[in-house]
């Protein structure tokens, strides 16, 4: 049975604090299977099916795809899509559930394969605001 990811709201997934080095970040994963840098200039690190993104030099978000079991500064979750939903101040922007507060967003443009990206404070803040 697979375990459940950790999230901490802004904190941290599964223990890797948002913030912390890209060296740091290498160190604890070992090297990646995969690193570019995207449009927006952030150095992307893949890891089997997780996208850790971080920009001048830290870890500012990671992305992967939604396979259930979900821990959520210490609740556990069956659907967090279904969950966002259900929290107040969640927002649906352009096919992506985006809770500011938890910081994490559930990207939903492909039903059958979404995926979740949890963030640190203010990263989606703009974003938000600019698409509203």
């Amino acid at each position: 049975m697979n375990r459940s990811i950790r999230i901490q709201s802004h904190q941290s997934i599964d223990g890797l604090h948002f913030g912390m080095t890209l060296r740091d970040l290498i160190e604890q994963l070992g090297e990646p299977d995969q690193t570019a840098q995207n449009y927006t200039g952030e150095f992307e690190l893949a890891y089997d099916d997780r996208i850790y993104r971080c920009l001048a030099g830290r870890l500012v978000e990671c992305t992967f795809p939604d396979r259930g079991r979900f821990s959520v500064d210490g609740v556990e979750i069956l659907s967090v899509f279904d969950w966002l939903a259900g929290l107040p101040n969640t927002v649906d922007l352009v096919k992506f559930r985006i809770s500011l507060e938890h910081g994490i967003a559930y990207d939903y443009r492909d039903p059958d394969h979404g995926s979740i990206t949890v963030f640190e404070h203010g990263r989606w803040d703009d974003l938000v605001a600019s698409a509203r």
